[in-house]
This record gives C-alpha cells, sequence and structure tokens, in this order.
C-alpha cells in the first residue's frame, strides 16, 4: 500500500503552446490556392486542434504500487534509491551518458529529472529517466513507498 502517492502531468511549456497557436497563417496560405473560405475555417481550427493535442497528450507521472511515467510502468519493488539531477549532470545523463538499457520520459522544456535504478536482476532496464517539475517530491514518494 503506498503510504506517499504523487501525480504529476508534463505539460508543454507555454511558450511551446504559443508557437502551436501561431500556425494560422501557414496553413491559411498552405490552404487559399483551394478554398478561400476553408482556408479560413482551417486557419481557425488547426491551431486549436495542435494545443489541444499538446495538452491532452502530455504524458503523465504517477506513483501507486508501480512508478507509470508515459509508457513505462515498473512496480516500485523492483527500484533502488532515486534521485534528483540537475544542471551538468542532467546534460550528461540525457546525451552521452544515456546508457541504452535506460528508460526514459525526457522533456526538453523541464528543467529538472529524477534517475532511478533499476535493482530487479531479470529486468534488462539498467534505469528510469524522468523530466519533472518537482525532483524532490518524486524522489522521496519513489523512495518512500518501494519495499
Amino acid at each position: 500500500m503506498p503510504t506517499n502517492s504523487y501525480f504529476e502531468r508534463l505539460y508543454p511549456s507555454v511558450g511551446f503552446l504559443i508557437a502551436m497557436s501561431l500556425s494560422a497563417p501557414l496553413v491559411l496560405l498552405s490552404v487559399l490556392p483551394v478554398s478561400q473560405s476553408g482556408a479560413v475555417v482551417m486557419a481557425g481550427l488547426v491551431p486549436v486542434a495542435l494545443v489541444l493535442l499538446s495538452i491532452f497528450s502530455a504524458p503523465t507521472i504517477q506513483i501507486t504500487e508501480n512508478i507509470r511515467a508515459g509508457r513505462i510502468n515498473v512496480p516500485l519493488s523492483a527500484l533502488g534509491e532515486a534521485f534528483g539531477l540537475e544542471g551538468d549532470q542532467m546534460k550528461t545523463e540525457r546525451g552521452p551518458g544515456l546508457s541504452p538499457a535506460a528508460q526514459f520520459v525526457i522533456r526538453g522544456d523541464i528543467k529538472f529529472m529524477v534517475k532511478v535504478p533499476v535493482t530487479d536482476p531479470n529486468d534488462p532496464t539498467a534505469y528510469l529517466l524522468i523530466s519533472t517539475r518537482n525532483p524532490s517530491r518524486l524522489a522521496s514518494a519513489i523512495n518512500a513507498n518501494r519495499s
């Protein structure tokens, strides 16, 4: 039974949502040769659809008896001690230091990550690397709930 549950949705940044909403002129110019009224309608609908799709498809992190992050689903009993990463250490871990045996949920616009070693000898995964806006809360939730 989890003693410290955790939930976080990794929403896109405001800058990314603004960039998606600025797709209206591109859509307008692309569809304009085909139909003027269709171009106006599409220029209004496509940016709204892109923003909504970006928000509703954002990955989630959830701690219950398992850790679920994006498509990752691992029992907490198979994990080692979680710890947060920042700055140069984070850049190394998600760049040249990233193991091919790792599973990860990486969002480039999020400034923090948590690394969790997988201690199950039957699991080929070396560790989990998860982007988060609250690294201390996520790490403490994982560490409090694993057995």
